[in-house]
């Protein structure tokens, strides 16, 4: 743990690299909030590891000072379950979108959730899949029109945190 002489701050888990998100994403500020809260988490700062998918969201490992792996699609909650069980000790954290999570990746998401691993999700929920330029995902409202459902989705769409409770009981 560190002490008030060496205390971290944001800019330590900062890494060098240029941010390209679109401007005006939401990824920008959870991005920000994880830099300013990690310090304070009183975790070594080499205990902490991202897995992430595919995505804008995946990007994320990229933008912190961490460990971090950037995975293949929807492979990040199986690959962080390996990560977590090699080293309990680590603060292991996957950052997803919807689609990665919770469209090729949602079986191994219903699992991680029923399993119930000491990691962090952070599912960067934007009802889009940004990256390919405007397809519905599972959390896209019923009626949504994109290019790949130019008369509306469907389906229901899916809400993360009731999938992530149902897949407990």
């Amino acid at each position: 743990m560190e002490t008030v002489e060496n205390k971290l701050t944001s800019k330590d888990y900062s890494s060098s690299m240029e941010v390209k998100w679109c401007p005006g994403c939401g990824d920008y500020s959870i991005l920000k909030q994880v830099q300013t809260v990690f310090p304070d988490l009183g975790i070594p700062k080499e205990n902490f590891a991202f897995i992430s998918g595919i995505g804008c969201s995946s990007r994320f490992t990229y933008y912190m000072d961490t460990y971090g792996l950037h995975s293949i699609h929807g492979r990040a909650a199986a690959i962080a379950s390996g990560v977590k069980a090699a080293n309990p000790d680590l603060s292991v954290w996957i950052v997803s979108g919807d689609g990665d999570a919770l469209s090729i990746g949602g079986n191994h998401f219903i699992h991680l959730m029923r399993k119930n691993f000491d990691v962090n999700y952070l599912v960067f929920n934007n009802q889009i899949y940004s990256l390919t330029k405007g397809q519905y995902s599972p959390t896209s409202e019923k009626g949504k029109v994109t290019k790949s459902s130019p008369y509306g989705s469907i389906e229901e769409p899916f809400n993360p945190s009731e999938l992530a409770l149902g897949a407990k009981s």
